[in-house]
């Protein structure tokens, strides 16, 4: 067996590593120096560091979210898609506005520019004041959306020269869908780049992915000037193509967001996460099954198993309004929620110290009154708390072993018994009863599962209601002057 020539050599007196690759080692030389070495394997691409420099984020990829590469590998893919389709259609708005018609009018395709940037601008400010505050809570549905509309707009500029007449229309038209996507395409990726920023970096993130939309859309335009004179006099290639493109453009859209991963509630997450609690099972604190504890009792500090983002967000409906069944307003004003002092006292009766809850089944609608001065996580529990009320109503059956199924499953016969046009009270103060000791449960859970609890993208409402609490009246604190 041969033996070493000599001793081992030392240990490095310091490592150098590039983010978690190591680079370099150093040892004292005998003249009390460093030495620096490079061991096998070690990471030495100074090119590829200069590339990641110019493209990603510093730090990557411990400083970005898990789902960082996948959802901008298919970002980049469908907006190489758009910028080709894009150029295909700038073409087809210049026919539309005359270029090249010896018959056509500067005077008459000023105009037409003109009522195409004067619909845009009323249109961006009016779909900013709808929809604002919406695209934060539903950052992937609009993202999906704002796509889905451009590609729409694009198909109209298309059209636009096949209908000489119509065309000035279908140019405004188009004007002002593309300000719907620039106003929700513009908020929802600032969103996003707060979920994929991990070390207080949204803005080298946001920067980084300007950066390589820029490239992509360089090697587009590229493309497209090689195509344009190819498809010249070709409408059935240049459909064909058109439909192609379109068709990636959507596919790699949805492939994106639903790559994300996002671990903050919103109500369609937070209503998967619900009906995922109601069906999976709960753990208490004794190590007996929550379900088989009588009437809600046993959960004081137990557990509800609750499905974790990994599992909820693959199941998040991709386009808005698609995932509601039940019309929920998270902070009503009083006068939505009831409509006399009798209905207000039952409210009072059948509510939580913190918020009021009135379920209208024939209306489709459930409303939740916050209580001014709550604890922060109330709009959570309220909101989960009306989401049970319509899984129950609306969902599949509670299986037996489900959390308090014993108790859940004689709610939801008598919620779904409910007489037309009439509120289920009794049932509403029983699902109260129940949810004092199912909510904090489920709340622990949702952390236990890697949710985020202490925010959320559950959009209430700024109505607040300060009724009389016990041993007292309201009270009538003046407003703060602004």
């Amino acid at each position: 067996m041969a033996q070493p020539d000599g001793p081992p050599p030392p240990p490095p007196l310091c490592r150098e590593l590039w983010g978690p690759h190591e680079a370099a080692r150093y040892r004292g030389d005998p003249r009390g120096g460093l030495d620096r070495f490079v061991p096998p394997g070690a990471y030495s691409g100074s090119g590829l560091r200069r590339a990641a420099a110019v493209l990603l984020p510093q730090g990557y990829p411990e400083s970005v979210s898990p789902d960082y590469l996948q959802y901008q590998c298919w970002d980049g893919l469908q907006a190489l898609c758009s910028t080709l389709t894009g150029a295909l259609a700038t073409r087809a708005v210049l026919q539309a506005v005359g270029v090249g018609d010896g018959a056509a009018t500067v005077t008459g395709a000023t105009l037409t520019w003109v009522l195409r940037d004067g619909v845009g601008i009323v249109t961006r400010i009016t779909f900013a004041w709808v929809q604002g505050s919406r695209l934060d809570c539903e950052a992937k549905q609009w993202r999906l959306a704002a796509d889905v509309i451009n590609d729409a707009a694009l198909a109209l500029e298309l059209l636009a020269p096949a209908w000489p007449r119509a065309g000035p229309a279908l140019l405004t038209l188009a004007a002002a869908a593309k300000c719907v996507v620039g106003v929700a395409g513009g908020a929802t990726r600032a969103a996003l780049a707060v979920h994929q920023a991990r070390r207080d970096n949204m803005a080298d993130v946001a920067a980084k992915d300007s950066s390589q939309e820029t490239l992509v859309n360089g090697a587009g335009l590229l493309l497209a000037l090689l195509l344009l004179p190819l498809l010249d006099g070709r409408p059935w290639v240049t459909g064909a193509l058109v439909a192609l493109l379109v068709g990636t453009h959507l596919g790699a859209n949805a492939a994106a967001v639903g790559a994300l991963r996002l671990p903050t509630l919103n109500r369609p997450r937070l209503r998967l996460a619900v009906g995922g609690a109601l069906r999976g099972g709960a753990s208490a604190g004794g190590g007996a099954s929550a379900g088989t504890r009588p009437q809600g009792e046993g959960l004081g500090q137990g557990v509800v198993t609750v499905p974790g983002p990994e599992e909820v967000n693959p199941r998040e409906p991709l386009l808005p309004g698609f995932s509601t069944r039940l019309t929920l307003h998270l902070g009503a004003p009083l006068h939505r929620l009831v409509h006399s002092e009798a209905e207000f006292t039952k409210a009072l009766e059948c509510g939580t110290p913190d918020y009021l809850i009135v379920l209208r089944p024939s209306r489709g609608w459930v409303g939740v009154g916050l209580r001014r001065g709550s604890p922060p996580v109330t709009p959570l529990l309220a909101c989960a708390h009306a989401l049970l009320l319509e899984e129950l109503l609306l969902g599949p059956d509670v299986p037996p072993g489900a959390p308090m199924g014993a108790a859940l499953r004689p709610l939801q016969r008598r919620l779904r018994r409910c007489p037309p046009g009439s509120v289920p009270w009794a049932a509403i103060a029983e699902s109260s009863r129940l949810w004092r000791a199912l909510g904090p449960a489920f709340l622990r859970g949702l952390t236990a599962a890697g949710w985020e609890t202490q925010r959320h993208l559950l959009a209430p409402d700024e109505w607040q209601l300060d009724w009389a609490g016990p041993g007292g009246g309201a009270s009538e604190e003046k407003p703060r002057p602004q």
